[in-house]
C-alpha cells in the first residue's frame, strides 16, 4: 500500500484498509492458502465468477476487469512483473 512492500509468510497477517489499492503475489513453488475476510459482504462473488469461469491472469485480464467492475473493484498500474524488474533494475 503506498508504495510499501510488505512480505508475509506462513501464518503471518496483512490488513489492508478499505478502499486502499493493493496487490499480492505468491513466490516460490508453494500454492498459497489464504483467508480473505471482507467487509461489507458480496464481493465474495467476485472470487465466485473467477472459479466459475476458471480466469487466469494474465491471459483473460479483459474477463477479469469485467467481472471486478460488477463488484466495485478496479485494476490500476503494471503487472506486479513489471514492477518487480523496475525495482530490481533499480538496485542494481
Amino acid at each position: 500500500m503506498n508504495g510499501q512492500i510488505t512480505r508475509a509468510g506462513p501464518g503471518e497477517t496483512v490488513f489492508v484498509p478499505r478502499g486502499a489499492p493493493h496487490t499480492f503475489r505468491v513466490v516460490g513453488d508453494r500454492p498459497s492458502r489464504h483467508l480473505v475476510i471482507l467487509t461489507p459482504g458480496g464481493f465474495e462473488g467476485f472470487f465466485a465468477e473467477m472459479a466459475e469461469g476458471q480466469f487466469a491472469i494474465p491471459a483473460q485480464i479483459e474477463q477479469v476487469i469485467e467481472a471486478g467492475a460488477r463488484y466495485h473493484m478496479t485494476f490500476t498500474g503494471p503487472p506486479l512483473a513489471a514492477i518487480q524488474a523496475e525495482m530490481e533494475g533499480a538496485s542494481a
